[in-house]
């Protein structure tokens, strides 16, 4: 009897160390993986010009995107999958509470609905137990690619806008000197018959 009972002190003993020798390699891999998990977005996000600037000061919904989203340029793994719910709530306002009638075009609207889309797909990895950083890395790149589209196209319109204002302006121009030319009168020419 006494013998069983030091055994089961012995079998008892070394089932708690390595529990305990688990328990750290668990903390110690945690650790590790919250020092490795920041992810950096391989693009910056393409700024607006201050013209276009501007034009969005009145839509809240773009600064507070703007604002989250500026974040997700160098964040952890952690922050990225628990924010991005909240992101894609935020895509999803700025698609609906689009208020500038300058930018009411299929082109903006379109670039809206991918920046939504891709914000869904960043939501929908944090629900799967198995997703690689190398995914998340992707998606959140192509959320920062998705938003500096919708920016550069914003920028864009500005820019045509302008450049169009400027042909406008030349070509009234040139037509105001042409007008000014005096234009000479035709005149008759006749033909005999001696001169044929």
């Amino acid at each position: 009897m006494p013998k069983i009972v030091i055994g089961f002190f012995v079998i008892m003993a070394l089932l708690l160390s390595c529990k305990n020798k688990n328990d750290q390699d668990t903390q110690e891999d945690s650790e590790q993986l919250e020092a490795v998990s920041t992810i950096k977005s391989e693009y910056r996000i393409v700024p607006l010009n201050t013209k276009s600037e501007e034009l969005v000061q009145d839509w809240p919904e773009y600064q507070k995107f703007y604002d989250l989203v500026s974040q997700y340029q160098e964040i952890s793994l952690t922050d990225a999958l628990l924010n991005s719910k909240e992101l894609s709530d935020m895509a999803k306002q700025l698609k609906d509470s689009l208020r500038i009638e300058r930018l009411k075009i299929p082109s903006i609207n379109m670039r809206l609905n991918v920046l939504h889309s891709e914000t869904l797909r960043l939501a929908d990895m944090s629900t799967i137990p198995t997703i690689t950083e190398l995914s998340i890395l992707r998606e959140n790149n192509n959320v920062i690619q998705a938003f500096s589209a919708l920016n550069l196209k914003i920028n864009n319109m500005n820019s045509m806008e302008k450049l169009n204002d400027e042909i406008s302006a030349f070509v009234n121009e040139v037509m105001a000197e042409q007008d000014s030319i005096p234009i000479p009168e035709k005149k008759e020419v006749t033909l005999s018959k001696d001169s044929v």
